[in-house]
């Protein structure tokens, strides 16, 4: 991309020759030209002014960005045109990440009078472009009774660079309008959050709808005007209520009682406020629901919606697997706490969990005696029971034994309907596979990656054991493309754990390969992470890595006070073991 905002340079290219970049600009935002025409346009005063444009084309040709005889042009896009595609379209963020200077700024080259008049133009047209395009929120914002968020729109953008010169040019002035009626403003918020529903649901009349087009609120089709700093209507935010005024709210609300439950989700945490008891039980159901799918694909997320529910056991129950899958297990436990759980028909899920969240904690012989009582409960549970099952076989070597429960496991999910453990399953069986030495690990792995389908979170951890199988296979640069590509998956999701086991096994495969230096960055930002995610676990194992690494036995130490504060008295005396070994001759 040709950057002509703010400078003029040719993104990720060595090549700074500013008439030759001139040209390619000008080429670019006025299309195809003349040979003689842009000879005389830019060497106006050279004795041969076709040989003075050959020489430049010449610079251009290793570009390869100009082509044709006669006529000249090129397929190079620039910064200015993606900024008048966000502008069109209202994205004032992606308008302050490209408007980074005005246009073609710093370059100071003697131009003709017909260029300079070229420059100067379309530097003050560019403002003015920038600056219509905040006014035109602003205006829409003093519609909407916001004028605060008006306001601030108007100062935000006299502050860019030669707006407020091109505005003074102008003599544009910019006058507040008076904020529409309260249905109206009413009636715009529902076409903003569900256009195709808006009329029905809210029962907005004719003369309504063209009053917001004549304001300019609503175009062609009864699209509503974008503007920013309001909530998207299919993000799930639980607090985007406090983003709104009561009559958007009323929209909101309106729209999801007239939506099916898990369409209506997003709608309905826009109206939270405005809640009754009937919209408690429906929207309730619909955000437990959402929860259970993003055990896997956003388990952050699902622990914020968790906020906008009341303290049940289901709730409880719900809160403790997410904190799991977040890798805060002494904060799951506690979430299973009391009697009130006890009391419910509840008990087998609830061992579930607990079995889970015990095993990790190194709490085996504890884990397996909720296991026993989560067999006796709904496919799900059995599913973990079986699932934890393998994972003890499968950490005392008994690989043949691990892969038949984990399948028995991955069945038990898969009738529950629960795909993304049953990913977890296919993937542990895989793992088990490769163990035993079995050339159907690979199909298994496939199979996982099948099930696993595009949600990030789940791919992040096929790829993570896959990359273990490549390494410790002999094909360390395999490994280290599967875990960075398992760490991006685990970025996108936003995962803090999965994020952080990726830099750790980055940080144990450079500390094989003897680069310490990339050893120990990986580790830090797997420390980091861990951290903030308070997965003690993680963290004691990365501090066991980087104490190896540095040869220091005080971070190891370290390590185990941070589990025995945390009571995860099984894995401190683990610790305490290498460090016996890291301190003997």
């Amino acid at each position: 991309m040709l950057r002509v905002l703010g400078g003029l340079e040719l993104e990720g290219h060595p090549f700074h020759r500013p008439k030759p970049l001139l040209l390619l600009a000008y080429l670019a935002l006025e299309g195809p030209k003349a040979r003689r025409h842009l000879a005389e346009l830019f060497w106006p005063e050279a004795q041969d002014p076709l040989n003075s444009l050959s020489v430049a084309l010449t610079q251009l040709k290793p570009l390869g960005a100009v082509e044709g005889g006669e006529v000249l042009r090129t397929r190079i896009s620039t910064d200015l045109q993606a900024l008048r595609l966000a502008l069109n379209e209202g994205r004032l963020g992606e308008v302050r990440r490209l408007y980074r200077g005005t246009f073609l700024e710093g370059v100071e080259l003697p131009l003709g009078e017909e260029l300079e008049e070229w420059v100067w133009s379309t530097r003050e047209r560019v403002a003015l472009e920038v600056h219509r395009a905040f006014a035109q929120q602003a205006r829409a914002f003093y519609l909407l009774a916001l004028p605060e968020r008006g306001k601030a729109l108007l100062e935000e953008a006299q502050a860019l660079p030669g707006v407020r010169w091109a505005v003074e040019g102008q003599e544009e002035e910019f006058h507040p309008p008076a904020p529409l009626e309260r249905e109206a403003r009413k009636a715009f918020f529902g076409l903003l959050f569900c256009p195709k529903e808006a009329v029905e649901a809210l029962g907005i009349p004719a003369n309504t709808l063209e009053i917001l087009r004549g304001v300019g609120l609503i175009r062609e089709g009864g699209r509503a005007l974008a503007l920013e700093g309001l909530p998207r209507p299919d993000a799930l935010d639980p607090n985007a209520f406090a983003h709104l005024p009561l009559e958007a709210q009323e929209a909101a609300l309106a729209l999801a009682r007239h939506l099916p439950p898990k369409e209506a989700l997003p709608l309905y945490l826009l109206a939270r406020p405005l809640w009754g008891e009937t919209d408690r039980k429906r929207a309730g159901g619909a955000i437990r629901q959402r929860i259970r799918s993003l055990l896997s694909e956003n388990p952050g997320l699902g622990l914020e919606l968790l906020q906008t529910l009341p303290e049940e056991p289901e709730v409880r129950l719900l809160k403790s697997r997410v904190l799991e899958r977040l890798g805060r297990y002494r904060e799951a436990l506690e979430a299973l706490e009391g009697a009130a759980l006890r009391e419910t028909g509840l008990q087998r899920e609830v061992a579930a969990v607990r079995a889970s969240i015990l095993f990790r904690l190194g709490q085996v012989e504890e884990a397996m005696k909720e296991a026993e009582l989560a067999r006796q409960g709904s496919p799900w549970a059995q599913g973990e029971a079986l699932n934890l099952e393998g994972l003890l076989a499968l950490s005392q070597g008994r690989f043949a034994e691990a892969a038949e429960l984990f399948a028995r496991a991955a069945v038990r999910f898969l009738a529950a309907g629960e795909v993304a453990r049953q990913a977890d399953a296919l993937n542990n069986r895989a793992v088990a596979l490769f163990e035993l030495g079995s050339p159907q690990a690979e199909r298994v792995f496939a199979e996982a990656l099948e099930a696993a389908g595009k949600t990030p979170l789940l791919r992040a951890r096929v790829l993570l054991n896959l990359g273990v199988m490549r390494e410790r296979g002999g094909k360390p640069e395999e490994a280290e493309a599967l875990y960075q590509e398992s760490l991006a998956l685990a970025e996108k999701a936003g995962v803090l754990e999965a994020m952080g086991r990726a830099w750790n096994n980055l940080g144990a495969l450079y500390h094989r390969q003897g680069r310490k230096e990339e050893a120990e960055t990986a580790y830090l930002k797997a420390l980091h992470l861990a951290k903030e995610g308070r997965d003690w676990v993680l963290t004691a194992a990365v501090l066991a890595n980087l104490a190896e690494l540095r040869e220091d036995p005080a971070t190891l130490k370290e390590a185990i006070a941070l589990l025995e504060e945390a009571r995860y008295t099984v894995l401190a005396e683990r610790y305490r073991k290498r460090l016996s070994e890291m301190a003997s001759p």
